[in-house]
């Protein structure tokens, strides 16, 4: 067990971290409501984030997983919205790579690396989003000649305003448990995306809504086979989640420090700076340790996500328990500042807000406990007494 990291990791994730400090951390304007700044995501796209997680072969970037991890921490730092869209192509494309055909792979991942472009994992639909496990989707596809007709709604779907392509999860009918992979070009006729919703934070990040109206999809565009979407959807989100509990590691980090540079310049009532108050100092105490509990969880999970028979359990894992660190430290980190934390001008309140979504989307704390507790729960190899 090596938790040291190669020079090239070691360069990657120094390259990442220049350019959260440069480019990302002095932008005032990432907090704008509908604001998606585009030109930062040129940048983030000519640094190789962008394409990381599509291979070289493709005109990809071609990071590993524990790359895209590294970047997830640091890019989280600087802003988790930025984070979130930047990153998502792990995602959007993780179905493609996984399941779909080497024809498939050319024709659709080569049309994402000559330029920023994104592209959307449209699996959420307004009755919900981890249901469709036990429902079924409301998004159908009507087998027609040639291939399916797509009719229904995703909605809160990062970066469907931006994307040029989507990984659109329908279920074909007739069959109630026919969950469907298709891959569906944004300039399909039929297909509409509605503005960007105003969130509470990540607001540096588009979230909006897909509308399909008989949108035809060629059964070439058809991933894996009629019913497997369940299997093609989970086995992205799991890689996925680990990239959210790295995340949180990042926003975390940054309200640690905005905090401990509070303590070094401000003073309690003997005239002795907050940072050598004990209450002031167990709460920062309290803070490392848990941010120490996350990445090490989350590497674990990285790897056996990559490697390992458990992937599902420790994605969930470092997912539950991260989101939670990441809410809980920036909270403490507003209480440590007093009315300062909760000024807008203080950015910890952006952090506050910023975080809460990281126990939200991908599944929520109760979602990842019953996937936990799907495992946990067997009896195995024990026997009652």
């Amino acid at each position: 067990m090596d938790f040291s990291l190669t020079p090239e990791q070691l360069a990657w994730r120094e390259k990442i971290k220049k350019f959260t400090r440069e480019q990302i951390i002095p932008r005032t304007d990432l907090d704008i409501c509908n604001h998606f700044p585009m030109d930062l995501y040129e940048l983030a796209f000519e640094v190789g984030l962008i394409t990381g997680a599509i291979p070289q072969e493709y005109g990809g970037s071609g990071k590993t997983y524990f790359d895209l991890i590294l970047a997830a921490e640091e890019l989280g730092y600087g802003d988790l919205g930025v984070a979130t869209s930047a990153l998502l192509m792990k995602l959007a494309t993780g179905a493609l790579l996984a399941f779909g055909s080497s024809e498939q792979k050319t024709r659709w991942l080569k049309t994402l690396t000559p330029k920023l472009t994104f592209a959307s994992h449209a699996w959420t639909e307004p009755e919900g989003s981890s249901n469709m496990l036990g429902r079924p989707a409301t998004t159908t596809a009507t087998p027609v000649e040639g291939g399916y007709l797509l009719n229904g709604i995703k909605s809160t779907i990062t970066n469907a305003s931006v994307a040029s392509l989507y990984t659109v999860f329908a279920r074909v009918l007739p069959e109630p448990d026919g969950l469907t992979c298709f891959m569906v070009s944004r300039n399909s006729s039929g297909l509409q995306v509605t503005r960007p919703y105003q969130k509470m934070g990540q607001r540096a990040s588009d979230t909006g809504e897909i509308t399909f109206k008989d949108v035809f999809v060629p059964i070439h565009d058809r991933v894996g086979e009629i019913g497997q979407g369940v299997q093609i959807g989970m086995r992205a989100i799991r890689a996925s989640r680990v990239g959210i509990a790295a995340m949180a590691i990042g926003v975390a980090k940054r309200a640690r420090d905005l905090a401990k540079v509070y303590g070094h310049t401000h003073f309690a009532s003997n005239a002795q700076a907050l940072i050598y108050q004990q209450d002031f100092r167990l709460k920062l105490a309290q803070m490392e340790a848990e941010i120490e509990m996350v990445r090490a969880l989350t590497w674990r999970a990285c790897w056996e996500v990559e490697n390992g028979p458990e992937g599902m359990k420790f994605s969930s894992c470092a997912k539950l328990i991260g989101g939670d660190m990441a809410v809980r430290v920036t909270n403490v980190a507003a209480e440590l500042l007093g009315a300062q934390g909760y000024l807008q001008s203080g950015l910890i309140e952006k952090l506050v807000r910023d975080a809460k979504v990281l126990q939200i989307y991908e599944g929520t704390a109760t979602i990842q406990k019953m996937i936990i507790a799907d495992t946990t729960a067997r009896l195995g190899e024990l026997k009652y007494k």
